[in-house]
């Protein structure tokens, strides 16, 4: 081959290369700036208020205890929530395509290859919806419409049966929990069909209100309501082999696992959200635009007693206002905030979250 033939090879080469990274690094750039909105089908895919820079720079001024816990071992190390501008969604009852404007963020669950951001509208004029975003990329995927205007304020993924819980409300005081199969979840686009996917599982929580947030661990899905005023409950419903919630104590069910049982706390105030980690139990607990706050007690959620007066407690971090659900994979903690939703966005807070951030555990609880 001659010299001049290697160096046009070589030169095409480079040139592909290129543009290649220039290509991500456009795209990335241009849907950074919450200034020039990007739209997927009527959906923005921009941050609301700060680029991942000026985010950064404002996080950590607010809460410099919390730098060296700001994951940077693989990026993203943030996710811009989708829809918080606008999104495309059905008006509350009908079939009717509309555009939301008040879009307010809730829950959160991580697959092997999704974050799963669950939101609401809070006029209750929209049907509620679920965000899907690329775990590795942070890039916006698609957008599930729901069959209810709930307030979906929390998402617990199965990786056994690979099925994904929302909590959900029938009426003003009857809980339950609706749920999507894999099938479902990876057919399903609001973009490709303009119509709300019908959840293929509905299951009434008996004896609870409502149903604040939830959370998988060790086959067993627990679910508990939000108070503002008193404690509230904490509930376990260990999974039969079907992977469905077994709602009594009936010894008929087959069980997924060894040790589970049925159990129930009186929990403290304000709780939001709830994962695990390590033998741990992590909580999120906020409410109005003080700090909120991330309770660790020591316990794998197979005790039967859990102690919220502090004496059972390893540890209290203070984090930015309005969090949400957070979740654990692996050693990384993935925290949800509602602060930057149109709601919040005129209040004056020490930081408007419009993204999942993502924390290394070992170093924040000092481990």
């Amino acid at each position: 081959m001659s010299k001049r033939k290697l160096f046009l090879i070589s030169l095409i080469v480079i040139l592909i290369v290129a543009s290649i990274g220039g290509g991500y690094w456009w795209t990335h750039r241009s849907t950074d700036d919450p200034s020039h909105q990007v739209y997927v089908d009527s959906t923005n895919i921009s941050p609301a208020i700060s680029t991942t820079k000026t985010f950064y720079q404002s996080f950590i001024a607010a809460y410099p205890q919390l730098k060296s816990a700001i994951d940077h071992d693989s990026e993203p190390n943030t996710y811009a929530v989708p829809g918080l501008i606008q999104t495309k969604t059905l008006r509350a009852g009908t079939k009717t395509v509309g555009k939301a404007t008040d879009m307010d963020p809730q829950g959160l669950a991580i697959t092997p290859k999704y974050l799963i951001i669950s939101a609401y509208s809070r006029s209750k004029k929209y049907n509620s919806v679920l965000y899907f975003m690329d775990k590795k990329t942070g890039q916006y995927v698609k957008q599930i419409v729901l069959p209810t205007t709930s307030h979906v304020g929390g998402l617990a993924y199965d990786p056994i049966s690979k099925r994904l819980w929302v909590a959900t409300q029938r009426g003003l005081s009857q809980a339950t929990l609706s749920a999507y199969n894999q099938a479902t979840l990876a057919k399903a686009s609001f973009k490709s069909s303009h119509q709300a996917t019908k959840f293929d599982h509905v299951v009434a929580l008996p004896n609870i209100p409502r149903s604040s947030f939830i959370a998988y661990h060790n086959n067993t899905l627990y679910t508990g309501y939000f108070s503002q005023a008193s404690q509230g409950k904490f509930i376990s419903y260990p999974l039969s082999t079907s992977g469905m919630p077994r709602l009594s104590s009936r010894s008929d069910v087959d069980l997924r696992g060894k040790h589970l049982y049925d159990s129930s706390y009186t929990t403290n105030k304000q709780l939001q959200g709830v994962t695990f980690y390590e033998g741990q139990i992590l909580f999120s607990q906020s409410f109005g635009n003080a700090h909120s706050n991330l309770l660790t007690f020591d316990n794998d959620g197979q005790k039967t007693w859990l102690d919220f007066d502090h004496d059972d407690m390893l540890k209290s971090v203070a984090l930015p206002p309005y969090m949400e659900q957070v979740a654990v994979d692996g050693s990384d903690l993935y925290v949800l905030f509602e602060s930057g939703s149109s709601h919040y966005r005129s209040q004056k807070l020490s930081i408007h979250a419009d993204r999942i951030i993502k924390l290394n555990l070992k170093t924040l609880l000092g481990q």
